[in-house]
């Protein structure tokens, strides 16, 4: 995690893994979030080259729930179609 712009950073490949797979690792990575001070994060997902729609459906589930302002940057290829198709299932 990094200071950035007083938003928090959040390398979600080094604070979790390149290939997120374990609903669990979602709603830890949430949870750890609630319990900071900070309001607003981002959650940097460079590197990240899969990601299951386990661990996007827990994401959402978990970002819907929170009262922080979570946004998202570098989604690849790979886990961008996923992740819009879980958010717009869970977030709408």
């Amino acid at each position: 995690m990094s200071m950035g712009d007083s938003l928090l950073i959040i390398d979600i490949s080094a604070e979790i893994n390149k290939s997120l797979e374990l609903n669990t690792n979602a709603t830890n990575l949430i949870d750890k979030i609630n319990k900071l001070e900070d309001e607003e994060f981002i959650i940097d997902f460079k590197d990240v080259h899969f990601i299951s729609r386990t661990f996007a459906q827990a994401y959402y589930a978990s970002k819907k729930r929170s009262c922080k302002k979570i946004t998202e940057i570098n989604l690849s290829d790979d886990v961008k179609p996923m992740m819009e198709m879980v958010e717009k299932q869970l977030m709408h």
